[in-house]
């Protein structure tokens, strides 16, 4: 178990060992068999663009992390995927603090555990998975903020058992298809879910129990009952179009969206 260091390009003597001396994101696969089991890769600020590619670490826990909260920023210039994990749901991985821009789907090929997430699409995209795809094991989510911009007709959430906690969430459809949330009744709590489009969040899903102490807006149907101490109205973000999710002043969701 050991803490390394990833830059986009080498630093120094590029041995992981330091910030001075950070590994190239090429040699990732030589950076994660250093780092080993129970392992850290801490990214350096920068930006590391991505084509369709895996972090697999092959171990039992192992973690991804920015240095400096958003600092390591994730891009891409179409949609593209991010597999996290070795397709096996007895592994974890964690995945923390980083800024995403582009079109990415994350896939969940092990336990998948995101913290401090900043992800804002740049481009609109039709996603072959959708935004979160379970292929093994499953998403947890928390502290987040999510603005995904659909012109597909892929979902939003492809994992029925994820759990989002403390998260605000904006669906942009420019189509509507499949681009609500679907599944059997993935867990939120204190998350806002917003959507652009009336028909693109499935009432049947998020009108559950399973909804708690949530703020829901633009439903299909404009369903505004069920699950616990939810608002079904609109968060009133200061800037929604741009990616600005926090709240004014005047919303009535100020309680919701907050880790509990």
């Amino acid at each position: 178990m050991a803490t390394i260091y990833i830059a986009p390009t080498q630093q120094g003597t590029g041995d992981g060992t330091s910030e001075a001396n950070a590994y190239a994101y090429t040699s990732l696969d030589t950076a994660e068999s250093a780092a080993g089991n129970g392992g850290t890769i801490l990214f350096l600020d920068g930006t590391y663009e991505i084509s369709n590619t895996t972090w697999d670490p092959l171990v039992t826990n192992f973690t991804y992390k920015s240095l400096n909260k958003h600092g390591a920023i994730i891009t891409t210039t179409q949609s593209r995927t991010l597999r996290l994990g070795a397709n096996d749901a007895s592994k974890t991985v964690n995945f923390q603090d980083f800024k995403i821009t582009g079109a990415l789907t994350l896939m969940s090929q092990s336990n998948a555990i995101i913290s401090g997430m900043l992800q804002i699409d740049s481009i609109s995209s039709a996603p072959t998975y959708g935004a979160f795809y379970k292929n093994a094991g499953h998403f947890t989510v928390t502290d987040s903020v999510i603005v995904k911009d659909f012109s597909g007709s892929k979902s939003f959430i492809n994992d029925s058992a994820c759990t989002f906690t403390g998260c605000s969430i904006l669906i942009k459809c420019s189509s509507v298809g499949a681009n609500g949330i679907t599944g059997s009744a993935p867990i939120f709590k204190n998350t806002i879910i917003m959507s652009d489009n009336a028909s693109a969040i499935n009432d049947n899903v998020v009108n559950t129990s399973t909804c708690t102490n949530c703020c829901v807006f633009q439903m299909h149907s404009n369903d505004a009952s069920g699950g616990t101490n939810n608002v079904f109205t609109d968060p009133q973000f200061v800037d929604s179009a741009n990616g600005d999710l926090r709240l004014r002043p005047s919303s009535p969701c100020i309680n919701a969206g907050t880790l509990s």
